[in-house]
């Protein structure tokens, strides 16, 4: 009876090994996505949605340069340049959208840095910006970076402005908002002082809205690129080969003249 018990247990070890083997989820596959896009017949983006002139809302549709360029990448991958979902993040959860897959790759003026390359693939940049300082236009206390010690900033979370701030004025007093509309609320009703936000956002706000200025340097002038999960980056490959043709073939300045008029080559990369 005992070598009976012992062959069972054996028995039951040796299926377990074999189930285990058989049936455990195989390793995702670094073509998955691009492969997934292309089954679905459509591209699901992470893109924003309050930053004019690169992706906003005209009324119920996404426009800007971000979302021409995404069009011009839908055709050339799937034949239909509306063949995109658009899912609107913000910097604070840009990431955790992209990580937990519910959309396919940034397309949300995500800057490249060293230390997101730890966690992050990226395409070849398509832009390039710093970070800057927006007051109302009749601030005249505040001219540098210098001058916002002591005072209430408005910082975009898990941003290269909050990083920046936070490293060369420590004594800068953060309050944290997601949106660019709460942010301007913020300054229009001085509960801040300024507003921390990247220079190529910053032009187009001043352009529409007059009643604020850009002061001082811009800082941290980095690239920006698509963002793919960590060793799925086959859409960012494929975006990078389509940028390079639009630098050639003309398309990339076409939508940065279209966008940026006489700001287009300060942004382009």
């Amino acid at each position: 009876m005992y070598l009976t018990l012992r062959f069972r247990i054996v028995a039951a070890a040796v299926v377990a090994v074999i189930a285990s083997v058989l049936y455990a989820p195989s390793p995702a596959s670094a073509e998955d996505t691009l492969a997934a896009i292309k089954a679905r017949g459509k591209m699901i983006v992470g893109v924003k949605a309050d930053y004019p002139p690169f992706g906003f809302l005209d009324g119920e549709n996404h426009v800007g340069l971000e979302i021409d360029l995404l069009h011009d990448i839908a055709k050339d991958l799937l034949g239909k340049a509306d063949a995109i979902e658009f899912v609107p993040v913000v910097s604070a959860n840009r990431f955790q959208f992209l990580n937990t897959n519910k959309v396919d790759f940034l397309f949300s003026t995500v800057t490249v840095t060293d230390k997101r390359k730890e966690v992050i693939d990226f395409s070849a940049p398509y832009m390039k910006s710093g970070w800057q300082i927006l007051v109302k236009r009749n601030n005249s206390t505040i001219n540098e970076i210098a001058d916002l010690k002591g005072k209430t900033v408005v910082v975009v979370p898990g941003s290269t402005g909050e990083a920046g701030i936070s490293k060369l004025v420590p004594e800068a007093n953060l309050l944290k908002l997601t949106q660019t509309s709460e942010a301007l609320d913020a300054v229009d009703q001085g509960r801040a002082d300024a507003f921390i936000q990247d220079t190529a956002l910053l032009v187009g706000l001043t352009a529409q809205k007059p009643q604020y200025k850009a002061v001082g340097a811009s800082h941290d002038d980095f690239p920006i690129a698509a963002a793919c999960r960590k060793g799925d980056a086959t859409p960012c490959a494929f975006i990078s080969k389509e940028i390079a043709k639009f630098a050639k073939n003309g398309v990339l300045a076409r939508e940065y003249h279209k966008w940026l008029y006489n700001n287009a080559t300060r942004f382009m990369p």
